[in-house]
């Protein structure tokens, strides 16, 4: 089985090294994400579970990030570049679409 490599971003590695929250900007809304560290249990247990994409991304950003992020009304093409960076926020590197 070969390496699984991870790439995380600037901001990401700096976030993860201090425990800080990573902020970025979706379709004019601002978005912040905890530290991986500091992210609820329940991502580990969607991941764990083997749940959805949406289900783990949604876990991350919080009900009420998700309600802001579903109100800018996005498509699914819109989703997979929102998974990728949250996925970048929370230290994760890559979403896997």
């Amino acid at each position: 089985m070969a390496a699984t490599t991870t790439k995380k971003t600037t901001a990401a590695k700096k976030a993860e090294a201090t425990d800080a929250p990573t902020t970025f900007e979706f379709n004019s809304v601002e978005f912040t994400i905890p530290s991986a560290k500091k992210l609820p249990f329940e991502v580990l247990e969607a991941i764990d579970d083997d749940r959805s994409e949406v289900a783990i991304i949604r876990s991350i950003v919080g009900p009420e990030q998700w309600v802001a992020f579903k109100d800018t009304r996005p498509t699914i093409e819109d989703f997979e570049e929102f998974a990728q960076a949250v996925a970048e926020a929370a230290g994760f590197g890559d979403a896997g679409n």
